[in-house]
């Protein structure tokens, strides 16, 4: 059996004796503790100074909704925190706590500002505090608009201007405002918070006059900043079909070129989503997006990411996913969905809430909340995944929570002796008159969790019930370099000679590592076919040398720089299959054919081999050299081998017809010779409609002429002398034609 091998450097055999495994990632508790909930996180280091780390969330801890700020000065490690006391009336409420950061460390935390005389007036106002001294001290309030309308300002996030551009510094808002209708909002300042402009419909809401239908804007709006100063604004969304009274969720876009000023009129859906709503214990879960951009300068400077849930048919189970969309060409056009989420598909296994950001360098970190180590799925923990080649792959994902967090514990908040009337955040009472607090049908969780980078230091933030009760807690770590993540053919799959068969996740920064994949028909891997040290996460299946057959394989990744390596990544198969499949015999239409059917059927064959899985590539043309030009019919991953044509062939005339035979693996027989037909509406003198003229239409005429018999489908097929009627004439005509060597059917005499 032909071999590979690449001898490793003995520095390397050192390092695969070596490798270290993932430890524990130490958990914090940032909020101080409290038997009322603390919830929906947010987290920024200082780009100036990476001992410093601030937080934000929503905190209960005076009975009703007030906003948490943490502090840290050596890079996360300890927190101090506080609530925000910068208040626009001191019997105020807050909610929704977001926060970022510019260029030069200047903090700046929204919030949702509602007096407590107004709260069933369902209006709030958008309110902006700002630290120049890394969180010590705050100043503000500063509201985005001082309108009080019949609406309430929802979900506001917010970002800065860091490209260093033309518009550096410009402080971004995006935001739901409902009802009246729902509208998405968006405001600047380009005065480093102390004011706001005037605010913008982004996305208004929509009619549909052929359903008579509105639809609201959507929800959920996320401003980003690209590396060329372009603003977008992303959210969650219903678009219908057009002139159909039906739909689909989306994510939606618009773009602003000109730092916020002026925006497109029109969104733009950008990835059509399944619907989630909820996961174990009534947790809310939302499409919402959350991402952010490459500003680096690096090689994936410019590409913009999106993470949202994203619901998944997986046998019998539906379930809750992680994916991630990017664009490299400033929003035009977006890749299909990349699953970040790496727990055995089958499985009923929900991830929900993510957040991202883009490092320095260009990595990108995420973290979610994930059931995978509960045994039943309903616990949930917090895991992370990162990718270091511009969102192509996501590295395996591993736990940050040490302890897990349990639905059941998500509304034990509030002392049920705490009847002080005022200072509780809506009330309620049960028959027995037993306390209960509404907060946490918010959600129950709330609405997102946050995760920040200073280079390869990463601090996350989540809501934590360790305690039986909702906590912020947190984690600072340093990219973990994790066992590689095996792509490409599915485990278990079938390849050919195709490229970039097997690929895998970049495992750190693309500089300064190297892979090993060992291939093997042992899973044992007791002696090994191939040994390949390469420096790229990709292997060509061109280069195996070997013959067909099932292969099992693993990669290990190794850090020269640091002298450490991982762990080996699982263990897949696939079965290398190289041989081209036979070629398909065509068999109807027959070659030369006539045929009057719109819809014809298409049918080939070829021996079956091994009850192996076939596909077929149907191509049919006016032309017979199988140029696109109309009219043009293709079909691919066909699996019978009878094909009834779904699109009425239209235009009368000669077509030409082949067959492409391929396996699972991708192997091609290449196209079999080709058939050529002839369409027709009728054919002149085929009265009797079996797609030839003899005396059997002769017979059918006289039939119908003399006797009442059905007539001619066409009637003109039958009137086959031109002179206006099917009378006896034609039928004399036919005669002379079949017999006699008349002039043919419906030709001038």
């Amino acid at each position: 059996m032909p071999r590979l091998f690449s001898i490793f450097i003995a520095l390397m055999v050192f390092i695969a004796l070596a490798a270290p495994s993932q430890g524990q990632i130490p958990n914090t508790q940032i909020s101080s503790p409290s038997f009322q909930l603390q919830n929906e996180e947010q987290v920024f280091y200082c780009p100036t100074d990476g001992n410093y780390v601030l937080a934000t969330w929503r905190d209960f801890r005076l009975g009703y909704r007030r906003c948490g700020i943490g502090r840290s000065t050596d890079g996360g490690v300890t927190w101090t925190d506080q609530l925000n006391y910068l208040m626009m009336d001191p019997d105020s409420r807050q909610s929704d706590p977001t926060m970022t950061v510019d260029a030069q460390g200047n903090f700046y935390l929204s919030f949702l500002d509602y007096s407590a005389n107004t709260f069933n007036e369902d209006s709030s106002f958008i309110v902006f505090i700002k630290s120049t001294d890394k969180g010590a001290t705050w100043t503000g309030p500063v509201p985005v608009s001082t309108d009080h309308g019949p609406w309430f300002e929802d979900k506001q996030f917010i970002t800065t201007d860091r490209t260093g551009g033309a518009h550096d510094g410009n402080v971004y808002v995006a935001w739901a405002r409902f009802p009246n209708p729902t509208r998405m909002m968006f405001a600047r300042s380009i005065n480093g918070g102390a004011s706001f402009e005037d605010t913008l419909i982004i996305g208004p809401s929509q009619d549909h006059e052929p359903c008579g239908q509105v639809l609201d804007a959507g929800q959920f709006a996320q401003p980003i900043v690209g590396s060329d100063g372009s603003v977008y604004a992303f959210w969650s969304g219903n678009e219908l079909y057009p002139e159909e009274c039906d739909g689909y969720y989306g994510m939606k876009m618009s773009k602003s070129t000109d730092g916020g000023q002026t925006w497109p009129t029109q969104e733009v859906p950008i990835f059509p989503y399944n619907y989630f709503g909820e996961v174990e214990g009534a947790i809310n879960v939302y499409n919402a997006p959350a991402g952010d951009a490459d500003i680096s300068g690096g090689p994936y400077d410019g590409n913009i990411y999106i993470s949202t849930v994203n619901g998944f048919d997986d046998g019998v189970y539906y379930h809750a996913d992680i994916v991630m969309i990017k664009s490299t060409d400033g929003g035009a056009s977006w890749m299909l969905p990349l699953r970040v989420n790496d727990d055995p598909l089958g499985v009923d296994t929900d991830q929900f809430h993510p957040w991202l950001i883009v490092n320095e360098e260009g990595v990108i970190a995420m973290i979610f909340y994930d059931q995978r180590i509960d045994p039943n799925h309903y616990e949930f923990d917090v895991f992370a995944a990162y990718s270091f080649d511009g969102g192509e792959t996501f590295t395996t994902n591993h736990r940050i929570t040490n302890v897990s967090s349990s639905p059941d514990d998500l509304d034990k908040s509030g002392s049920p002796y705490d009847l002080s009337g005022d200072n509780l955040d809506d009330c309620l009472y049960d028959g027995q008159m037993e306390h209960r607090l509404q907060s946490p049908r918010a959600g129950r969780i709330a609405e997102y969790i946050g995760i920040t980078a200073f280079h390869d230091n990463i601090n996350a933030v989540w809501t934590d019930t360790r305690n039986g009760n909702q906590d912020v807690f947190g984690a600072y770590y340093t990219l973990p370099f994790l066992k590689p993540r095996l792509f490409g053919v599915a485990n278990g799959g079938f390849i050919s000679t195709a490229p970039d068969s097997l690929f895998w996740s970049t495992c750190w920064h693309e500089s300064g590592i190297s892979y090993r994949i060992e291939i093997d028909e042992d899973p044992l891997f007791g002696s090994i076919e191939i040994s390949s040290a390469v420096t790229d996460n990709k292997l060509y299946s061109s280069s195996f040398g070997l013959i067909d057959g099932e292969y099992y394989w693993r990669v290990k990744a190794f850090r020269i720089s640091e002298g450490d390596s991982t762990d080996y990544s699982d263990v897949w198969s696939f079965t290398l299959d190289t041989q081209a499949p036979a070629a398909a015999t065509l068999v109807a239409p027959e070659n030369g054919a006539n045929t009057n059917n719109q819809t014809p059927i298409f049918e080939w064959s070829l021996p079956k081999i091994d009850g192996s899985t076939e596909f077929f590539e149907l191509e049919i043309s006016g032309d017979p050299g199988f140029s696109s030009a109309e009219p043009y019919f293709h079909y691919d991953d066909l699996t019978e081998a009878s094909f009834l044509l779904p699109d009425a062939l239209s235009q009368i005339g000669a077509y030409y017809w082949h067959v492409n035979h391929y396996d699972i693996a991708g192997n091609e027989s290449g196209y079999s010779p080709a058939f050529s037909f002839e369409y027709f509406e009728y054919i002149c003198g085929d009265a009797n409609g079996d797609l030839v003229v003899n005396v059997g239409d002769v017979v059918f005429l006289i039939s119908y002429i003399f006797k009442g018999g059905p007539a001619p489908d066409p009637l003109e097929s039958g009137e086959v002398n031109l002179d206006g009627g099917v009378n006896v004439g034609d039928a004399v005509y036919l005669i002379a034609y079949i017999f006699s060597g008349g002039p043919p059917p419906c030709e001038p005499i």
